[in-house]
């Protein structure tokens, strides 16, 4: 097969998935793939050893080279409808991502967290109102970091009978509206009456600001995170220190855990729990549902009232 017929295969390919629906094309990478394997083998058919090859002669984490070779795959096994001779490799001739157990923070961690937010500098400033309100509200509802960030000022109803926020169009191109709890909704409400005070952050379309008005730092607000760990001394046995990302994880299971307490049915309500997230299906939100010995002895005692009951 020739590089006009692969490239010509491409393009075929990201069509089709386009048509078929697929959010995601992977047009980029899989155009870098062709364009290489063209460039160094010219007319010659591709092979399995080619494709790994490609993926790993640039250092990579293990989930990366995993996720490339599932697309790789995908346009291989479209290549072999047309070429019979082409091969698909198997998807566990990388080594297979292992994720961590997320760091699951407890109440007295998260007070922690925002006591120390509240002496962010400039002292003065906006930034220390804006890291309290943005962090109670990753704890308090378990929107994505870049969620948060990227709320406008008129996607925040904290006016309304039920305060929530509008969340438009995210990482499944989603969107949706997240109810605030009462406390929630108060500390944004102090952010804002502060926002307001300030002469360019009052005109910015984004909510979460400086006194500048410019959008708060993505990268600003992780490394202030981790620092601020560090000085409480937060790490797991292994070192491991939690991130931004640890306050989604924490509300999914904090979440979980009260319903067990309460004794609500968390199989019915899982779906609620996803939908909150944002995620496509209860099946993207498995992940978040870690065992914590608070969730695992609620589970244990749900299980033995079970039991009981069928004896």
């Amino acid at each position: 097969m020739n590089g006009e017929e692969l490239q010509d295969l491409l393009s075929r390919y990201v069509e089709h998935r386009k048509l078929l629906g697929y959010r995601q094309t992977h047009s980029r990478t899989l155009a870098r793939f062709v364009q290489d394997f063209v460039n160094e083998h010219p007319g010659e058919s591709i092979k399995t050893s080619n494709v790994l090859e490609w993926i790993t002669r640039i250092r990579r984490a293990p989930p990366t080279q995993s996720a490339i070779l599932s697309v790789l795959r995908g346009f291989l096994r479209f290549v072999k409808t047309i070429d019979p001779a082409t091969p698909v490799p198997g998807k566990h001739l990388l080594p297979t991502p292992r994720r961590n157990p997320p760091y699951i923070l407890s109440t007295e961690q998260l007070q922690s967290i925002l006591h120390l937010a509240t002496t962010a500098r400039p002292r003065g400033g906006l930034r220390a109102a804006a890291y309290v309100a943005i962090l109670g509200l990753l704890a308090s509802s378990g929107l994505r970091v870049s969620e948060a960030l990227h709320l406008r000022t008129i996607d925040v109803r904290l006016q309304e009978e039920l305060p929530h926020v509008v969340v438009r169009e995210t990482k499944f191109k989603k969107s949706r509206i997240v109810a605030l709890h009462p406390t929630t909704a108060a500390h944004l409400k102090q952010y804002a009456d502060r926002r307001g005070h300030k002469c360019h952050a009052r005109q910015a379309p984004i909510f979460f600001v400086t006194d500048l008005g410019q959008p708060l730092d993505h990268n600003s607000l992780w490394r202030w995170f981790a620092r601020a760990t560090g000085k409480l001394g937060l790490h797991l046995p292994d070192g491991r220190r939690p991130t931004l990302h640890s306050l989604r994880h924490s509300f999914a299971v904090h979440r979980l855990t009260k319903w067990y307490e309460d004794g609500a049915s968390a199989v019915e309500l899982a779906p609620t729990l996803s939908v909150y997230l944002g995620h496509v299906s209860p099946k993207e939100s498995y992940w978040y549902i870690s065992a914590t010995p608070e969730l695992l002895g609620s589970a244990s005692d749900r299980f033995s009232a079970f039991a009981a009951l069928g004896d």
